[in-house]
């Protein structure tokens, strides 16, 4: 991979990292929390942003960081994905 910057990714990571926060905060405000915090648990992020790092590699070249990001976060954020969802085929690992 070149060392060139790639504003495309750097977008989708920034944009990922950002909607993953925000919907951290807000489950951690539900009553069933407690119940629910390996979405928001530091073992839970690393895992989505561990995730995002791949899928930030493999966005499709007609794809903007906005969709990709938007596609990623549908999936991996459990309380967005919608029931019956499969993994994108662009970031899906072997």
């Amino acid at each position: 991979m070149s060392s060139e910057f790639n504003q495309k990714r750097f977008d989708f990571l920034i944009t990922v990292q950002t909607v993953l926060i925000n919907n951290a905060i807000n489950i951690s405000l539900n009553d069933d929390a407690i119940e629910n915090r390996h979405m928001f648990s530091a073992t839970g992020t690393m895992i989505n942003m561990d995730n995002a790092l791949y899928a930030a590699d493999r966005i499709p070249e007609n794809m903007s960081a906005y969709q990709a990001a938007n596609s990623f976060l549908s999936f991996v954020c459990e309380n967005l994905r919608e029931e019956g969802a499969v993994v994108p085929s662009w970031f899906a690992r072997g």
